[in-house]
């Protein structure tokens, strides 16, 4: 994948980043009651989470993991369980946008770690 390029977020690419990362880590990584396992990711993830006013405001947080199926990451601020959101994934192989909801949001004393799952068959609303 083209790292310069905001790709599409789909299951096949974030399979794509995975299975590039899974080849150069050894080992298993246990997935516990998830339907796929989490891998390490750090990075910057891009938010456009809707106001008040339905206007979008952009946030940024820090990925800490990803699965085929979300990403877990840390926030400043609180994110709403059910929070759908359109989001951008920053990481060396490539860049991937798309949309996501929250499905947990756990205050730390680094912040907030928030898990979402990726919409993949969502649209962006225009």
């Amino acid at each position: 994948m083209d790292a310069t390029e905001i790709k599409p977020l789909t299951e096949e690419a974030v399979a794509r980043i995975l299975a590039d990362r899974e080849a150069q880590i050894p080992g298993n990584v246990e997935n516990g009651r998830r339907k796929a396992p989490r891998w390490p990711f750090p990075g910057t993830v891009e938010m456009w989470l809707p106001d008040d006013t339905g206007a979008e405001q952009l946030a940024l947080a820090t990925c800490l993991n990803l699965s085929r199926y979300g990403l877990g990451m840390l926030n400043e601020e609180p994110l709403g369980i059910g929070l759908e959101f359109a989001l951008a994934v920053h990481q060396p192989e490539a860049s991937l946008h798309g949309r996501a909801i929250v499905r947990h949001c756990t205050e730390t004393e680094a912040g907030y770690y928030v898990g979402v799952e990726f919409l993949f068959d969502q649209p962006s609303p225009d």
